[in-house]
């Protein structure tokens, strides 16, 4: 059965119900069946069915309801029956209630054949949508998007939309609820994507619809859709800001922090003009939903802005990229009184107490707990109140609300709902360190939830409460139940909304870290012991861990690499983990595995051994986790820093080798070690280990390097000498792609694959509007090329979505796609390239290529051959930015290669040319790869000058993947 990340749809309640763009809503049975002329003896029965089951559905018993209407469906067999439609739509939307999707969709597939065959095409579009909704609320947002309108799998496909799409047939039909239904939807799931602008498109859209249709229930959707998307906006610049800050880049952290405020004002107008709609309806439920989306902003606003000075953006759209909805909206009414964030606390609750028992209610009053936390705990809202303790201190009223949430889903008999109830409960006690109470409620939560996915919080949330209750055995049991809960909705933590694949940090990453350092700790006991041991003994021997935890350790931060790796690439890869331990390959690699723990840092060494063993050795670094990233980030700026004739970076460099390998450095030479693999994390994946200096030499003049994610991606294997045929693509030109952002010429890229040409003769070489998206595919398709070399600019960003590299092929601009996105792209790199005047931008942008374009490409040329070799230079990573270091491993699987020679920063295009050359001729000369970028790197220190020995100029090339 297909696992579900229903963390996402569970642990908060929904600001938004996708059911509120067809206006669903359970009428009665009685009215539905009025005016039915159906003379077949089941229909009476079917209908009197249905009416019992809205009342069982009414008081809250959801499968009492269910039960219900598959009898009333069985009564009725007449596909032409209004009945039978009802009893499906009824059970459509009731599975959905209990997490029985699947089942959802499927029946929604006998609506539209019902609907087919009876000549309803109307309907047909109808439930198309709906299909869409369901899903999304999978995680599988491409097949919603093609229901709704095209197949994104077509990759020549424009914008217009299939012909039996959702919004084709709406639109055919003149359906003006169908058209604002599935343009609506279509903004949600881009929403999800993590499209933002694309979604504020259509929610645009949608808004100007419902307007035409003076339909107040679509216009309450589309505001809300318009601010969750704006909450998005916010939250990803947010964090851009943290790692901009990581970066110590302070413009870039202040620009971020500007737009962050700009966009969590438009949120408040947009949920506050749904506030309005709801009261002017009378209908609780929905103030109840804008008033708990409108908490967030608000209080993250800190200081609200008088109303009438923010009605720009609801009033000025003018955006039409579907159709021709009516222009300009007029001014939305504003609230009847402007709330803050504890006046809209007891909104809600006063309007919590009013609804019917429910599944809803319940996770209303989890998520009103939380927000009461936050709000009068004056909680740190970059943290989760689920998973984090904010204060010990937890208001009272918070702890009502989650008691009531335990007996409404008693009472109603949903277990489902019951075990988050009770799982933050327990957490709450838990932060009151009360840790009796606080295991009792969580492991009732964990039985709760024994058929459910989300159980991982509570088996987290149980190792958590065992370690402080000093029990660590049993909290390692409860840590590793976890974690293998983690690994099977690994998939789905990848395909799950945008704005979770930026929390994962604070809802996933601390599962695996948390049991990394219980089992770390128990390796260095056990290494201490044997020290001891041997000291005792009079005996000098390798200080090896005990092989079990420190196997553990290293599986379980294995798994932890794997899962974040996942998550910055998204739905659109799949990655094969190899099982086969890498460190049993040759008896003359070690590998280095660092390991970051709040506020400590692990590294591990791991040695050969005969008979294709290993052992490990662990050594805590002196310092903590704020002074390595401190040193690191200096050491980046010094590295890149060519024209530092003084060697400043040498100081620096040196203290980064006493902490990293002088620990190790004996072992290292008794081992004759002669290649180092690291498996870096956090800050140090965008530090050149090459570059690190022991007073005499640097690390590469002793070792050759590689670095990999995880051992258990890679299958290293050596490259066939005889078969290297490169296919190079290279950029001279100056560019300009789309936000705008200038890239400057690269003058030697010419002469390096000139150079790759001369001495790898089958090779071939193409420059500037020859390296176009068409003419690689068809060079990929055609032609079989171990090694791709793409010498052009480049860049790696927080996630895949802000990952390219710079083409020469030209687009013409289309201004309607402007606007939101280029400014934010603008915004973003500001700091770090030239940055035009609107006016002096040209007509024509450079094509980029994105990650996924280049692996969907490169399948292309899968004949039975692997790409052994992908090669990329003048790219550029941030100093500092551990999110944006994943780049370049990403790019590396995503494009199916077995390593990748990147750029961590711009070098120098003359010595880049020199230097990639010579990495070429020693692989032609039968070497490793790690040995041929080292003698590339050894042989520009033995023949350049002082000046020219400086790291900045040889050190930003590194070796990710097989290092054979």
């Amino acid at each position: 059965m297909r696992h579900r990340l229903k963390l996402l749809r569970l642990l908060f309640f929904s600001s938004l119900l996708l059911c509120l763009w067809l206006g669903r809503g359970f009428t009665t049975a009685r009215s539905l069946a009025h005016g039915v002329n159906d003379s077949r003896s089941g229909a009476t029965g079917a209908t009197e069915w249905l009416q019992h089951g809205l009342e069982h559905y009414q008081n809250g018993d959801v499968q009492g309801a269910i039960d219900h209407w598959q009898t009333a469906l069985r009564l009725t067999t007449d596909r032409a029956s209004s009945v039978r439609g009802t009893a499906l739509k009824y059970l459509v939307r009731a599975e959905q209630q209990i997490g029985e999707v699947d089942r959802a969709i499927a029946r929604l597939d006998q609506l539209i054949v019902d609907y087919q065959q009876t000549g309803n095409i109307t309907q047909v579009g109808r439930m198309r949508t709906e299909q869409a909704q369901a899903y999304s609320s999978l995680g599988q947002q491409r097949k919603a998007i093609a229901l709704l309108c095209r197949d994104l799998t077509d990759q020549n496909a424009d914008s217009s939309c299939s012909s039996d799409s959702a919004l084709a047939i709406a639109r055919r039909q003149s359906d003006a609820t169908g058209e604002v239904a599935a343009v609506g939807t279509l903004g949600n799931v881009h929403r999800l994507r993590g499209e933002y602008e694309r979604a504020l498109q259509y929610l645009q859209t949608a808004l100007k619809l419902a307007t035409q249709m003076q339909s107040q229930s679509h216009q309450f959707a589309a505001l809300n859709g318009l601010g969750n998307t704006y909450v998005s906006l916010a939250k990803r610049d947010d964090r851009r800001r943290y790692y901009a800050q990581q970066s110590a880049d302070e413009p870039m952290a202040q620009a971020l922090a500007q737009t962050a405020s700009r966009y969590n004002r438009e949120a408040i107008e947009f949920f506050e003009a749904s506030l309005t709609i709801a009261r002017d309806q009378n209908n609780a439920v929905n103030e109840l939903r804008s008033l708990l989306n409108l908490i967030v902003p608000l209080q993250r606003s800190g200081k609200r802005e008088e109303a009438e000075g923010r009605r720009q953006s609801v009033e000025t759209i003018t955006k039409q990229p579907l159709g021709n909805p009516p222009s300009p909206l007029p001014p939305l009414p504003s609230p009847p009184f402007p709330p803050s964030p504890n006046t809209a606390l007891q909104r809600a609750q006063t309007l919590l107490a009013q609804l019917p028992a429910s599944r809803e209610k319940v996770y209303a009053a989890i998520r009103l707990s939380t927000l009461t936390q936050q709000v009068l705990g004056q909680g740190d809202w970059d943290r989760d109140p689920a998973t984090h303790c904010l204060a010990t201190d937890v208001p009272t009223s918070a702890v009502t609300l989650l008691q009531q949430a335990i007996a409404i889903a008693q009472q109603i008999g949903d277990s489902q709902s019951e075990a988050f109830a009770l799982g933050r409960l327990g957490h709450v006690y838990e932060c009151r360190q009360n840790y009796e109470q606080a295991l009792t409620l969580t492991q009732q939560a964990q039985f709760a939830a024994a058929n459910y996915d989300s159980r991982y919080l509570w088996e987290w949330q149980t190792g958590r409460i065992l370690q402080l209750q000093q029990k660590t055995g049993a909290a390692i049991a409860a840590y590793d139940l976890a974690v293998k809960t983690l690994q099977t909705i690994r998939g789905d933590l990848a395909s799950a909304s945008r704005d979770f694949q930026f929390d994962f940090r604070d809802t996933v990453e601390p599962v695996y870290r948390e049991l990394t350092a219980l089992y770390l700790e128990q390796a260095t006991k056990r290494q201490t012991l044997t020290q001891q041991k041997n000291k005792d003994l009079g005996e000098v021997k390798p200080e090896f861990a005990s092989a079990k935890p420190i196997a553990s350790a290293l599986e379980t931060i294995d798994r932890l690499r794997l899962a974040e790796l996942q998550n910055y690439l998204g739905e659109d890869c799949t990655l094969e983990a190899n099982a086969t331990p890498v460190t049993v390959v040759d008896q003359k690699t070690a590998v280095f595995s660092s390991i970051m723990l709040g506020d400590r840092v692990a590294v591990v060494l791991t040695l050969p051994a005969p008979n294709h063993q290993f052992h490990s050795q662990v050594q805590w670094l002196p310092v903590n986790t704020q002074t390595l990233k401190t040193t690191v980030n200096q050491l980046r700026r010094q590295l890149e820093t060519r024209s530092d004739l003084a060697k400043t970076y040498e100081v620096t460099s040196r203290q980064m080798y006493d902490w990293l390998i002088a620990p190790f450095a004996q072992d290292l030479q008794a081992a004759r070690i002669e290649t180092l693999v690291f498996i870096q994390d956090g800050i140090l994946r965008s530090l050149p280990m090459a570059a690190l200096y022991d007073g005499k030499q640097f690390l590469v003049e002793q070792y050759a390097l590689a670095s990999t994610l995880s051992l258990t991606l890679i299958n290293p294997s050596r490259i066939d000498r005889h078969s290297l045929r490169v296919l190079g693509f290279g950029l001279t030109q100056p560019s300009v792609v789309e936000g705008p952002t200038f890239f400057p010429p690269l003058s030697y890229v010419k002469g390096e694959i000139d150079s790759i040409q001369a001495a790898l003769p089958d090779s071939k070489g193409l420059f500037d509007e020859a390296f176009n998206l068409d003419r690689l595919q068809q060079e990929l398709t055609q032609n079989v090329y171990p090694i791709v070399h793409l010498a052009t600019h480049g860049k790696f960003g927080m996630d895949a979505r802000d990952t390219f590299l710079v083409t020469g092929g030209k687009r013409e601009e289309r201004r309607e796609e402007r606007g939101e996105r280029g400014e934010s792209m603008s915004n973003e790199r500001s700091g770090r390239n030239q940055s035009f005047d609107s006016q002096l931008v040209p007509q024509n942008y450079n094509e980029t290529l994105t990650m996924n374009a280049l692996y969907q490409m490169l399948r292309t040329m899968r004949q039975g051959t692997m790409l052994e070799l992908l090669t990329l230079t003048a790219c550029e990573t941030a100093v500092g930015s551990d999110r944006e270091a994943l780049g370049i491993a990403g790019i590396s699987l995503q494009a199916g290669a077995r390593s990748t020679v990147a750029s961590l920063w711009q070098v120098d295009d003359r010595a880049t040319a020199q230097l990639i050359t010579h990495f070429y001729q020693s692989l032609k000369q039968g070497m490793s790869r790690a040995k041929a970028l080292q003698a590339a790197q050894k042989s520009w220190l033995q023949q350049q000058p002082s000046d020219r020995r400086h790291p900045g100029y040889w050190a930003a090339l590194i070796l990710v993947g097989s290092w054979l």
